[in-house]
């Protein structure tokens, strides 16, 4: 089902039968079925109707508020009293020593595995000191993780890793696009909203399935909203959000980082960085699309990688399976990107322009 994300501050939202219907400037942008609604994503702090926010917690949409640079600002939740489904399971793992260390062990591992994948696939030609650096020690944490003593010193495995591989992914920006200090503050926000947005597609995968989001294994600190979402994020960051962004930014050169591609530097500076979102969120929709080679479900899109992952656990949670299975996607050096299959078909993306 589709995504809607509002760039425009001034969008307004309607109903009319059964649509949702998106107006800017007095024209109508979108009009879909409400029921084919997966989630709205708003960059700017809209006011809703009392009307359509009543519609979207009727039929369980979700809504996210982001600023322009992807900023979290707040969400639409549902006043739904009823609990979710698994609730009670998830209390019960939260005491049981075994089942959060092996998870979190299996979570970081697959981690640290993507991010040694990302770094081969973006290095076949050319490796930095930062990005080979990054590898060895990639390697050396994924054997050490099963002599950690506990969760904490996983943690501390984990925010290692982070340290080290992401010096390697500046190395690798600086490589292929060394832009100015503006430019780089653009792709970082570019980082920042591509895990916003992971992280809100897990959250209602999650909703979906009935787990609470609240009951993490790695992110449980009050710093980490929604801290099981971030648990999964771990696995995708790199082969989704981080190629995703790297890939961006290379082209981004070609557009002299105005996104209208002509580089003269004419028109708005809002309009420009408004065209850019626009462009991102494309890129993101088709990433989402992208076919990889799961290694227990064959070939399927990101989107479904994502789903299999969460009911994965719901599995594990359950104990209809012995332990939870992490997505470890392969390397191929013969393949000219790190995904394994792309789907060759323009993403449907609804998008007020």
């Amino acid at each position: 089902m589709p995504n809607i994300y509002i760039t425009e501050q001034d969008a307004l939202l309607k109903t009319q039968r059964r649509n949702l219907q998106v107006f800017h400037q007095q024209e109508q942008c979108i009009s879909i079925p409400i029921r084919h609604v997966s989630q709205i994503i708003i960059f700017s702090n809209i006011n809703l109707p009392q009307d359509i926010i009543k519609i979207l917690r009727l039929h369980h949409i979700p809504v996210l508020f982001l600023t322009q640079d992807g900023e979290y600002l707040g969400r639409l939740e549902n006043s739904s009293q009823v609990q979710p489904k698994y609730l009670t399971y998830q209390r019960k793992c939260l005491r049981n020593v075994e089942f959060n260390r092996a998870t979190a062990e299996s979570i970081i591992w697959a981690k640290l595995h993507n991010q040694h994948t990302f770094l081969q696939s973006w290095t076949r030609h050319y490796a930095s000191y930062e990005a080979q650096r990054a590898l060895n020690y990639l390697t050396l944490l994924m054997d050490n993780l099963p002599i950690a003593t506990s969760l904490d010193e996983l943690r501390e495995y984990n925010q290692e890793a982070d340290d080290v591989y992401y010096c390697a992914v500046a190395s690798l920006l600086n490589l292929y696009n060394p832009c100015s200090r503006t430019g780089t503050k653009q792709i970082s926000k570019f980082f920042n909203l591509g895990y916003q947005l992971l992280h809100q597609y897990i959250y209602t995968l999650l909703d979906t399935v009935g787990l609470h989001p609240d009951y993490a294994i790695l992110h449980r600190d009050a710093h980490h909203e929604l801290p099981l979402a971030w648990d999964f994020t771990a696995e995708f960051r790199a082969p989704i959000v981080d190629d995703l962004v790297l890939n961006f930014a290379r082209n981004l050169g070609s557009t002299n980082g105005n996104g209208n591609g002509n580089g003269n530097g004419n028109g708005n500076g809002k309009s420009q960085r408004r065209s850019l979102l626009q462009r991102f969120l494309q890129h993101w929709e088709a990433k989402l699309r992208t076919f990889v080679l799961h290694p227990y479900a064959g070939e399927v899109s990101y989107r479904q990688c994502m789903d299999l992952q969460v009911r994965e656990y719901l599995a594990c949670l359950l104990g209809d399976v012995e332990y939870y299975r992490p997505l470890a996607l392969k390397f191929h050096p013969t393949r000219p990107h790190f995904t394994n299959i792309v789907e060759h078909q323009k993403a449907p993306l609804t998008l007020v322009k």
